[in-house]
């Protein structure tokens, strides 16, 4: 009996659930068309890229997805019990008065237990809820109009679908393609416009060059073309494109990029998807280490500098140049005028390493080529400096020796030589006229060291010369470079041999020559003392002499001042010529005397302490007079004239003692040539008397008397 009540709910719940799913189909037809057609326009107007499109794709999926649960699945899920259906059947029959709800709960067992209920009471109202719907149509609680339309618009939408496909299939096709199946395809218009270069939708310029779009125009040539482009930093703008005619291509030039930038091109009825630039930094060397590592033979340790491209290598040197780069790069070279130079490699995709054991003078480059085939536009330049080992130094002297010389000379040398990097050889040289130079070992030398300064003496004696020859003197010292030792040598000193009486001849006529020049000098002190003489009256005794005076005392001073400079310079010139006859061995102990204590002493006094201080004086005048330094002027004057005039009796004295000198040597000299003479003579007279005229001549012998 029960049956004739839950079989109607049960057919009446299947056409609610019918209705159910129209209405849900309606509500999710709607939002399927609403976001399809957004994406539809969306995507045409605005090109979207592919990471767009599916970035939509996923939202527009969350959203159906989330109206499918809530108009489909749902209210499809929802319960619909008897008891709630039982309900409306009784809302929209009063007549039934809730029998039938009632009589669902009796038949579900709802009821009290059997001592509060009476089971007989429960069939029966069970039967008579069953007799009462038998003539109740349980589906008249459903709006049938409502449901109609309903499924009208449900019909009615899914057409608009299918019309939209057959009325604009290309452009179905393409939203469905390239939104839902990840296609790129452009949509169908009437002008397209293809960027250049851009088929991967973006594009790598070198920082710092001049960026250069040109786009390809398909299809109808609209009237303008703009480039609309924006970068990360936020300048944005529009460049217009000119038209090459002819080409059907359109350009514009945006400068220098120094960022990446966005573009799009809109022209017509084309708006194209953004492009990419992307500013990528040319291959450059960021920083730069140096190692030079000098020949073995120097001792020095290797050079390591950062950050140096002007090199000045010493020749033999080897070098190493290690470079870190801005980016990998492809290749690497380090080339001059005439190609690579030295091997370059690369160590890591942003190191290199060049090694040149010989590296040569010139102007080097370090070239790089980095992945995209760029080149460095201002490639790194090194530039070399093959220093050559340069050759020792060297200097003699010879003290107290002037052009000539006499056999029994000693000569005091004086040697400095110095190397770098050491001294391999060093040794002093001495010449006679043109025969092989006489080589001398320095005892002092010792192979590898640096500076050698030497003082001898060379007895000429050894070398027997004879007057009129010829004397040449040097020194040679070579360094330690195996690739061929620098040979350097002091300038020759070429010394004139005379015998000691021209030699103290050529001494006197210098001595003569420096006493005329001091009788000039004591001439000029003369004419220095008139001048004072007349000056002093003129002067005042007291305050400052002002004017014409003053400059009158200043030009004496100086006088006075350069007068005691010629006297130093005559005294060096006869503490010369004292030199040179010790060296010489001529110098005789009385000689020496004179010369040192009554000729140079006396000129060093005069030079040093006698007139500096009478210039001194003289010019303190031009300051402040004074009447007692004013009259001790005078006396001044006269007092160095005098030391003068003794120093002058000195050098004729001198002068008069070497004449007796050399009267007496040539007095010896002509009687040992009449004893030769003589001898002769009388052995002659002897070979007449004794008939030996024509036997063999003896040898002679040679005398022993001087």
């Amino acid at each position: 009996m029960a049956e004739r009540i839950f079989a109607p709910l049960a057919r009446l719940r299947r056409w609610c659930r019918l209705y159910l799913a129209i209405d849900g189909l309606v509500r999710l037809c709607i939002a399927l068309i609403a976001a399809g057609l957004a994406q539809l326009l969306l995507d045409r107007w605005l090109n979207l890229e592919l990471p767009q499109r599916f970035t939509i794709n996923v939202i527009l999926t969350l959203v159906w997805l989330v109206v499918i649960h809530r108009v489909l699945v749902r209210p499809l899920l929802r319960p619909l019990s008897d008891q709630i259906l039982a309900a409306a059947v009784d809302r929209a029959h009063p007549q039934l008065h809730d029998a039938l709800a009632t009589a669902v709960q009796f038949a579900r067992g709802q009821v009290g237990t059997p001592e509060t209920n009476s089971p007989q009471l429960v069939q029966a109202v069970i039967r008579d809820a069953s007799a009462a719907a038998a003539g109740v149509p349980f589906l008249e609680v459903l709006d049938r109009r409502w449901a109609r339309q309903r499924g009208l618009e449900l019909v009615g939408l899914l057409g608009l679908i299918g019309l939209a496909f057959l009325a604009m299939p290309s452009t179905m096709r393409t939203w469905f393609l390239r939104n839902w199946l990840g296609h790129d395809l452009r949509w169908p218009q009437d002008t397209t416009l293809v960027p250049v270069g851009f088929e991967a939708g973006e594009k790598r310029v070198p920082r710092g060059d001049e960026l250069q779009v040109v786009a390809r125009n398909d299809g109808v040539v609209p009237k303008a073309v703009l480039l609309h482009w924006s970068t990360r930093s936020g300048p944005r703008g529009q460049e217009s494109m000119r038209l090459i005619v002819g080409e059907r291509l359109w350009e514009v030039s945006l400068g220098a990029i120094t960022e990446d930038l966005t573009f799009y091109l809109a022209g017509g009825d084309e708006r194209t998807r953004e492009y990419i630039v992307r500013a990528v930094d040319r291959p450059i060397v960021v920083h730069t280490t140096v190692r030079i590592t000098p020949p073995a033979y120097t001792g020095l340790e290797p050079a390591t500098l950062e950050q140096q491209t002007v090199l000045e290598v010493l020749a033999g040197s080897a070098l190493e140049i290690k470079a870190q780069l801005n980016k990998p790069v492809q290749t690497a070279q380090f080339t001059g005028s005439a190609g690579p130079a030295a091997p370059c490699a690369l160590v890591a995709p942003d190191r290199l390493r060049i090694d040149w054991p010989q590296p040569q003078s010139g102007s080097y480059a370090v070239e790089l080529v980095d992945r995209d085939g760029w080149t460095s536009r201002r490639p790194l330049r090194f530039t070399i400096k093959l220093t050559p080992d340069r050759p020792p130094t060297v200097r003699l002297r010879l003290i107290e020796v002037g052009e000539i010389i006499t056999p029994a000379a000693e000569l005091p040398i004086e040697l400095s030589l110095a190397d770098e990097f050491g001294l391999g050889a060093a040794r002093l040289l001495i010449q006679r006229n043109d025969d092989p130079p006489l080589e001398t070992a320095l005892d002092d030398f010792r192979p590898g060291q640096r500076v050698l300064e030497a003082r001898l003496r060379y007895a000429l004696a050894q070398l027997a010369l004879q007057p009129g020859e010829r004397l040449r003197v040097w020194a040679e010292a070579a360094d330690q470079d195996p690739a061929g030792p620098n040979l350097a040598r002091s300038e020759p000193i070429t010394l004139r041999v005379l015998s000691a009486t021209d030699f103290a001849a050529a001494l006197a006529e210098r001595e003569l020559e420096l006493r005329q020049e001091f009788e000039r000098l004591i001439s000029a002190q003369r004419g220095l003392k008139d001048a004072l003489e007349r000056l002093v009256p003129e002067l005042p005794t007291s305050g400052e002499p002002g004017g014409e005076p003053a400059q009158r005392l200043g030009a004496i001073a100086r006088r006075q001042e350069g007068q005691a400079s010629r006297i130093l310079a005559l005294r060096a010139a006869f503490a010369q010529i004292l030199g040179e006859m010790r060296t010489n061995r001529t110098a005789r102990a009385v000689e020496e005397r004179r010369i040192e204590e009554r000729i140079v002493a006396p000129l060093g006094e005069l030079g040093v302490e006698g007139m500096p201080a009478a210039s001194a004086r003289i010019a303190a005048l031009r300051q402040a007079m004074d009447a007692e330094r004013l009259a001790k002027l005078p006396a001044d004057q006269a007092e160095l004239l005098r030391q003068m005039e003794a120093v002058l009796a000195n050098m004729m004295e001198l002068e008069g003692y070497r004449e007796v000198l050399a009267m007496l040597q040539e007095i010896i000299s002509e009687q040992a040539a009449v004893r030769e003479a003589t001898i002769e003579v009388l052995e002659r007279s002897v070979a007449e008397i004794l008939g030996l005229e024509n036997q063999p001549e003896p040898p002679r012998r040679e005398s022993p008397i001087p």
